[in-house]
């Protein structure tokens, strides 16, 4: 028998056997699918149902921290939870019995009340494969709800002072009743109708669970038909294959032995290497055909060999080139907008709405570098600007560019970031920090002003030939002029940058600053991370009257226990 004549039958029962596997195949993924969607159906309702159950466990612990407390921000996150269920605000991502006690430890923030998405906890069980007995159950455990609700809100009126009206109201008033209020939340009747909700929810839940379980088991033993079906077509088709190489060993194993050795011998380079097959089959070509191969390979080899030796010679001039491009390009411009820039983008310009900008620019530079000359000039610029890469680097922040002395870094940019500024600040110290060593190691006097503000900026590529990355904007005017109107080793900042680092960060008052083209404007001077100078708590500064320069430090000592404050 020919090759052929072997490999028609052998493909034709290859191809029908290969079918039946194949339908069998998607029957058993469409049974799958089915399978894992009652598992999801099912973990979806369960998860609905625990949402009205942990949603009135915390109600019920904000309303009795409520009237123990008077903690307003109870009674907000009390209406929030409410607000959730009845489909006012969004539910938030990842909300769970524990995102309360995440957000009461203050670990993350409360939800918004954004209203986009928001959709009732009816609404979001009738999105689901839900029945009408399991909907009344639903039903039943929301009325119960609103009775418990009702006897909540009524229990924190009354510690604020307002009581029913009798028309559903509370705008009766009266002397704050906290003892009204806890016997409201101790009492029988409400013990009984948080115990008739949990009922009905558990009622519920069984059967949906009853429902499911049920549904599941039938499709699982479909799905274990489907695959008993697929097991033995999938053994026929074993032993068609299985058939088919103990007939191709028997018949043409000898001779497809010799040829393959001489193949072999041909690919590790012996181009001597011929073949020497009887037979009139397709074998008894082959082998003809491969040694007429193996003549003109023998040609081809010798050329190829001479082309191969230039190539490469081309291909690593041409690695070395792109790598000196790739870190010429990453030197000027940021990572990220190189990357953008080697993806084929022409423009790069964006807006970006919050950023920190920061200008340094050393005291008197004209001067010194006069009196040091060119060389010594350059070594103070490279052992200042060197350390502020190094800083750069490690506070994340971006380099944008130095002009002489001047040194300009930003915040928030090309990669937006919620901390650019407090990264901004941090740069700032340890660069002040830097500076002022570096001066008492140095013979000359050595003295930066400082100058960080925030706002809006625009930044992009500009040039053709020559890339540049740089920012617009009156951010980077102003931050500018904080500098040039700062004091010597001072970080000089802005009113906006107090705002957004005072919880950790300690300020002097710089007092008003007038600057060329703007109003007259408030600043401050940045001395330090909260953490790192744990004695001090605050810094005040004179009043207009007093006209003076003094500020006054308080530290803990002199709040002592019955001191004057």
């Amino acid at each position: 028998m020919k090759l052929r004549t072997f490999f028609s039958i052998f493909f034709l029962l290859l191809v029908a056997l290969a079918g039946g596997n194949l339908a069998l195949g998607v029957f058993l993924e469409k049974a799958q699918q089915d399978l894992e969607t009652s598992h999801h159906q099912l973990q979806s309702l369960t998860t609905l149902a625990e949402d009205l159950v942990f949603s009135s466990q915390w109600q019920t612990r904000f309303a009795r921290g409520y009237i123990d407390h008077n903690n307003p921000r109870r009674i907000e996150w009390y209406n929030i939870i409410g607000a959730i269920l009845d489909g006012e605000v969004a539910r938030p991502k990842n909300y769970n019995f524990s995102y309360w006690d995440l957000v009461n430890g203050g670990l993350i923030p409360p939800p918004d009340k954004n209203r986009d998405g928001a959709v009732s906890i009816e609404d979001r069980f009738l999105s689901q494969n839900i029945t009408a007995q399991e909907l009344n159950k639903l039903k039943e455990a929301r009325s119960f709800q609103e009775k418990v609700v009702a006897i909540e809100r009524a229990a924190m009126h009354a510690v604020d002072g307002d009581f029913d009206d009798g028309a559903g109201t509370f705008s009766r008033k009266g002397k704050p009743d906290r003892a009204f209020a806890t016997k409201l939340l101790f009492s029988d009747e409400y013990r009984k109708l948080n115990g008739d909700l949990t009922l009905k929810i558990a009622q519920m839940q069984e059967l949906i669970r009853k429902r499911y379980v049920a549904q599941i088991l039938q499709e699982q033993a479909f799905t274990r038909r489907l695959f008993d079906a697929n097991t033995y077509l999938n053994i026929g088709l074993f032993g068609l294959v299985v058939l088919s190489i103990i007939y191709l060993r028997s018949r043409f194993a000898v001779r497809a032995s010799q040829l393959m050795r001489v193949v072999r011998d041909l690919g590790s380079g012996d181009m001597a290497a011929r073949a020497s097959v009887s037979g009139k089959d397709e074998i008894n070509e082959l082998a003809t055909t491969i040694n007429t191969m193996a003549e003109n390979l023998n040609v081809a080899f010798d050329k190829l060999e001479d082309k191969i030796k230039l190539s490469g010679k081309a291909l690593s001039d041409l690695e070395i080139e792109r790598s000196r491009s790739e870190k010429l390009l990453h030197n000027i411009l940021p990572a990220a907008i190189a990357e953008r820039l080697r993806g084929g983008e022409e423009t790069i310009a964006e807006v970006f709405p919050e950023v920190t900008v920061f200008f340094s620019d050393i005291v008197g530079f004209t001067e010194l570098s006069a009196k040091l000359g060119p060389h010594a000039t350059v070594n103070m610029l490279n052992a200042i600007f060197e350390k502020f890469d190094e800083l750069v680097e490690k506070h994340r922040v971006e380099k944008i560019k130095t002009i002489g002395d001047s040194y300009m870094v930003v915040g928030g940019v090309p990669n937006r970031d919620p901390l650019h500024c407090q990264h901004i600040a941090d740069f700032a110290l340890e660069a002040q920090s830097f500076i002022m060593n570096y001066a008492n190691e140095v013979p000359y006097p050595l003295r930066m002003r400082i100058g960080v503000h925030t706002g809006t900026v625009a930044a992009g590529v500009v040039g053709k030939k020559r890339f540049s990355y740089d920012l617009w904007g009156d951010v980077v005017n102003v931050a500018s002029r904080f500098e040039s109107t700062g004091q010597p080793d001072k970080i000089h900042v802005s009113e906006a940058v107090k705002v957004r680092l005072s919880d950790d960060y300690l300020f002097l008052d710089g007092g008003a600053v007038e600057m060329k083209g703007k109003e007259t404007t408030r600043s401050f001077f940045l001395i330090g991370k909260k953490t790192q100078m744990p004695g001090i708590l605050e810094f005040t500064a004179p009043s207009a009257a007093a006209d003076s320069p003094t500020r006054r430090r308080l530290d803990r000592s002199s709040l002592a226990p019955g001191s004057d404050r």
